[in-house]
């Protein structure tokens, strides 16, 4: 077989439909302009991966290239720009392809009136290795989890949010709470300042001196500009309300099996 499929997104949807893809003796080049498994590299634990005993992301983004070794898929670490119908674009260089399968994730909503350096981030990966103080803004499921294993890595950690209300699950509001988050809630912030050594948080309630902020106010869909209509959407690119990294490599290996059978 000399088709070839394309896919951009090294996630968990990503990586399962590239290897089931390969299982079928599919050509496939994967493109992934970071890591490999997306923001699962930011996780402190993962608990709802099936099979799985309770891990950092990290471990799991290990499996996941272990997984892409396994059956000698290439990696092109290269950001995919746009989508054609027989063509990918990165940012340097173009590539045929017969079918693209997008499995792109999301990328963060921002609050560019607090982007005041580097020092303000929106995934944990990209906190200043040097970051002993940390503010984290939000009160969802991501939030509480850097927060947490900001904790667990000796950081001090203020964590604010702009209501009374934390949205996370149950198990990581217990987690923040006994790992010493100190919590700021119904104190929104107004500014950031940037300092010789770190940041300046300005609330509604005070000012707090850190070395970085995390961002996490929510989600949406990542995806390049696409003019084809030979291509498919999987994972969290959709924009489900549902993102869990078990139901991703479900769609990843579904798509790849549909594929799989139209052109076996």
């Amino acid at each position: 077989m000399t088709k070839k499929v394309c896919i951009v997104g090294a996630g968990p949807s990503g990586v399962a439909a590239c290897t089931m893809m390969r299982r079928y003796k599919i050509n496939v080049l994967l493109f992934e302009h970071r890591e490999i498994g997306g923001i699962l590299n930011n996780a402190w634990r993962v608990e709802n991966f099936p099979t799985l005993d309770p891990v950092p992301g990290t471990v799991i983004c290990q499996k996941l290239k272990d997984h892409l070794g396994m059956y000698d898929v290439p990696v092109i670490e290269e950001r995919v720009i746009r989508i054609r119908r027989d063509m990918i674009i990165t940012d340097k260089a173009e590539y045929s392809a017969e079918y693209t399968v997008v499995a792109t994730g999301t990328k963060p909503k921002r609050l560019a009136n607090l982007e005041a350096g580097p020092r303000v981030v929106y995934e944990y990966r990209d906190i200043p290795f040097d970051a002993e103080a940390l503010a984290v803004y939000g009160a969802g499921d991501m939030a509480l989890d850097g927060a947490v294993r900001a904790c667990t890595e000796g950081k001090k950690v203020y964590m604010f949010s702009r209501g009374e209300r934390v949205s996370a699950v149950d198990a990581l509001r217990r987690a923040a709470s006994d790992s010493g988050v100190r919590f700021c809630q119904a104190e929104p912030v107004r500014r950031v300042e940037e300092l010789a050594t770190g940041l300046k948080i300005i609330t509604s309630q005070g000012s707090y001196e850190v070395d970085a902020l995390l961002i996490c106010i929510g989600r949406e869909p990542a995806l390049p500009e696409i003019d084809s209509d030979r291509y498919e959407i999987i994972g969290d690119a959709r924009g489900d309300r549902f993102r869990q990294a078990s139901i991703a490599v479900g769609e990843g290996i579904r798509s790849a099996m549909r594929i799989a059978s139209e052109w076996w």
